[in-house]
């Protein structure tokens, strides 16, 4: 998109150039058109998730996730949470500093709520795992859609854990 735009300023800046001083050179050979990044307008899966739950993560996948990804629609309930509620997401570990997956957050009209970021553990090769943490509504049941996607050109298959819990103090 930005490269686009910049064209088009580019474009605009020439067109004035023109008329200024009747020559302009627009140079298109550098411009690469980033990756098509769609959000699938449909949910893959609906999950539901008791904040007060002591079970394990809830796995969703394997997943082959490219640009446009998948969502996933979410139930939180946090109506019985006493304290907090505490959403989390997290992707495989993969050797290297980064993950290759990005999520976010979404209300159910796709305002952000929350982006991903990567955590790298070790050296020598670095482990690391995409990391999308959130706190809930307490007393609520928040609707939600987490769209994961690949975070560059090529493909990547992971599995995505999900879980809503009150932290310990």
């Amino acid at each position: 998109m930005w490269l686009r735009e910049n064209g088009v300023v580019r474009a605009a800046l020439c067109i004035a150039s023109a008329l200024l001083v009747g020559a302009c050179a627009l140079d298109r050979h550098g411009d690469v058109p980033p990756p098509v990044a769609t959000e699938p307008g449909a949910c893959m899966q609906d999950v539901s998730l008791d904040g007060t739950s002591t079970a394990a993560p809830t796995p969703i996948g394997p997943l082959t996730l490219d640009a446009s990804g998948s969502t996933i629609c979410l139930h939180l309930d946090a109506t019985r949470n006493i304290a907090d509620a505490h959403f989390v997401a997290l992707s495989d570990m993969l050797p290297g500093d980064t993950s290759g997956v990005l999520a976010v957050l979404q209300d159910p009209d796709r305002v952000t709520l929350q982006d991903s970021w990567d955590v790298s553990i070790g050296s020598a090769p670095a482990q690391t795992h995409m990391t999308l943490e959130w706190n809930a509504p307490l007393h609520e049941v928040t609707e939600a859609v987490l769209w994961v996607r690949a975070g560059n050109a090529s493909a990547i298959a992971t599995t995505i854990q999900l879980a809503l819990f009150e932290p310990l103090d």
